[in-house]
C-alpha cells in the first residue's frame, strides 16, 4: 500500500533582528549550517528561485513598509515565511523541472492571497532530504496595514493543489482519520516551540569561535 503524500503549508511571522539569520538560511549564504545537518552545501547549487530577492529581507521590508505609510508598533510583524513542501515519496521520482511546476502552482495560491508586490523572495531548496520553498513577503494589506492575520489558507491551499496533483492527502482532515483534534492550549505550545526552534537553528549558525559565548547567551 503506498504511503499517503500530503501538502504541507506553514507560516512563521518575525518583527525584526531574527530576520537577517532567516535570509542567511533561506539563500544560503553560509559555508556551513551546523545547526541542520540536512543541508547539503555541495548540492546548494542545484537550488533555484521563483522569485529572486532585489535587496536584503531587512531593507526589502522597511522599503515596502516605508512607502506604504503604515502603523508600526514594537511588536509588529514585518516578514512572513511560509514553508511550502510535501512527503518525500511525492517527490522521490519526479525531475527538477516537475518540482519547478509543483512549486510554481504553490506559488500562484499564495499570490492569489497575498499583493504579488509584496513578495520579497521564493526560493527551493533542493540541497535537502526533502524539496521545499521559502516563500517570504511582507504583511502588507489591501489598504497598506501591516496584518499577519492569515485567514482559513490550509483548505483552500489542499484545494488549489488537489486540482493539479489529485493524489495529495490533506493532512489536515480529521474526519477522515477519526483522530481526535489537538487541544487549542496544546497546538499553541507546538507552534512556539516549533518557532522557537526555529530561531535558535537561525542564531546557532552565526555562531563561531569569536561570538559563541554571546551566541550562547542569545540562545539562552
Amino acid at each position: 500500500m503506498a504511503k499517503a503524500q500530503y501538502a504541507i503549508l506553514r507560516f512563521s511571522k518575525y518583527k525584526g533582528p531574527e530576520i537577517g539569520r532567516i535570509e542567511a538560511h533561506d539563500e544560503r549564504t553560509k559555508e556551513k549550517y551546523a545547526s541542520n545537518p540536512d543541508v547539503d552545501t555541495n548540492r546548494s547549487a542545484l537550488n533555484f528561485h521563483l522569485i529572486q530577492p532585489e535587496h536584503s529581507y531587512r531593507e526589502e521590508a522597511q522599503r515596502q513598509i516605508a512607502e506604504a505609510g503604515c502603523r508600526v508598533r514594537s511588536d509588529s510583524v514585518k516578514l512572513v515565511e511560509v514553508l511550502i513542501g510535501g512527503t518525500p515519496s511525492f517527490f522521490k521520482d519526479k525531475t527538477q523541472e516537475q518540482i519547478r511546476e509543483y512549486f510554481e502552482h504553490a506559488l500562484e495560491f499564495l499570490k492569489q492571497k497575498q499583493r504579488a508586490e509584496t513578495f520579497v523572495s521564493a526560493v527551493v531548496h533542493l540541497d535537502e532530504k526533502t524539496s521545499h520553498m521559502h516563500v517570504t513577503f511582507v504583511p502588507l494589506t489591501e489598504d497598506n496595514r501591516l496584518s499577519a492575520k492569515e485567514s482559513q489558507w490550509q483548505s483552500a491551499y489542499w484545494e488549489h493543489m488537489v486540482s493539479k496533483y489529485p493524489d495529495l492527502e490533506r493532512g489536515e482532515s480529521a474526519n477522515k482519520t477519526d483522530r481526535k483534534h489537538i487541544p487549542p492550549r496544546v497546538f499553541k505550545e507546538m507552534t512556539h516551540l516549533a518557532k522557537q526552534s526555529r530561531k535558535i537553528e537561525a542564531v546557532m549558525d552565526d555562531a563561531n569561535v569569536f561570538n559563541a559565548k554571546g551566541k550562547l547567551q542569545e540562545v539562552e
